[in-house]
């Protein structure tokens, strides 16, 4: 982003773009990778700039998915939030492209010294919207246990909801779906990620919807080679040819608000062409 555009906006202004919260109910299942893929996806559009940020401080790895090299900068704009300023978020994130920052409070060791208040969080939203088209937040399962992670959910403008076919998944979802249920007016995305072979598993996609009463807005398939990629190389898996490439794509059209064009429609219109 230029410092003109970072300049126009202070903690003054109101909010210009829309928050964004990933978050599975039940660990491993594959939360990071997926708001990676959503993040890139949404800066290739004209007009987009992006912001991500991941709360989990300790093993948060979302820097290795775009192959940045990690800093602790969120945790010190969440300690001031008041000190915030648009320099601060281009000397704080790290840039991945012109249009996609990256926000990281990782901390060495496995003891977590600092954990944000609600006013804290919401500050740096606000100023991270003031900047940027979309602010994504990565929010870990353990992040539910108190009122940020559910304040964080519930201020967002879209929730994407990550559930894979497992019982603990389903079962946590479940739960989670219903509190989230009781906030109307925030839209819901309820994303079944395949984390093993299909036909390997005991639990099928309809079975996973039956028991959450719901379709799904988005099945991403079994694909360890791309995912894998992703998580060892930076190299994402919405940039490959593949089928999960495509249900990835689908996905960020879903969060940006893109109309889908239908087979039907496309295909009249070509056969007019």
């Amino acid at each position: 982003m230029s410092n003109k555009m970072a300049n126009e906006h202070t903690l003054d202004s109101k909010p210009r773009g829309r928050k964004i919260t990933v978050v599975s109910a039940k660990g491993g299942a594959g939360t990071t990778s997926l708001l990676a893929n959503i993040a890139w996806g949404l800066s290739q559009q004209q007009g987009t700039y992006v912001a991500c940020a991941d709360l989990d401080f300790i093993t948060g790895d979302l820097d290795l998915q775009f192959s940045v090299q990690a800093n602790n900068a969120l945790v010190e704009m969440l300690q001031f939030p008041d000190c915030l300023e648009p320099v601060i978020y281009q000397r704080s994130g790290l840039k991945v492209n012109d249009d996609l920052y990256v926000f990281t409070g990782y901390q060495s060791g496995f003891e977590q010294h600092f954990w944000p208040d609600v006013v804290s969080m919401q500050k740096v939203s606000r100023f991270c919207l003031q900047q940027a088209t979309h602010l994504l937040w990565d929010v870990p399962a353990f992040c539910l246990r108190d009122k940020v992670g559910f304040d964080t959910l519930n201020s967002s403008d879209i929730r994407v909801v990550i559930v894979e076919p497992t019982l603990a998944s389903i079962r946590s979802t479940n739960q989670l779906l219903a509190k989230l249920d009781q906030s109307s007016s925030t839209r819901t995305l309820v994303v079944l990620n395949h984390t093993k072979p299909e036909a390997l598993s005991l639990i099928t996609a309809n079975d996973v919807a039956s028991t959450l009463s719901r379709k799904f807005d988005v099945e991403i398939p079994y694909s360890p080679a791309d995912m894998r990629g992703c998580n060892a190389l930076g190299v994402l898996a919405i940039n490959q040819k593949s089928r999960n490439a495509k249900a990835l794509k689908k996905l960020v059209g879903l969060v940006s608000g893109e109309p889908e064009v239908s087979k039907s429609r496309l295909f009249s219109w070509l056969k007019g062409a």
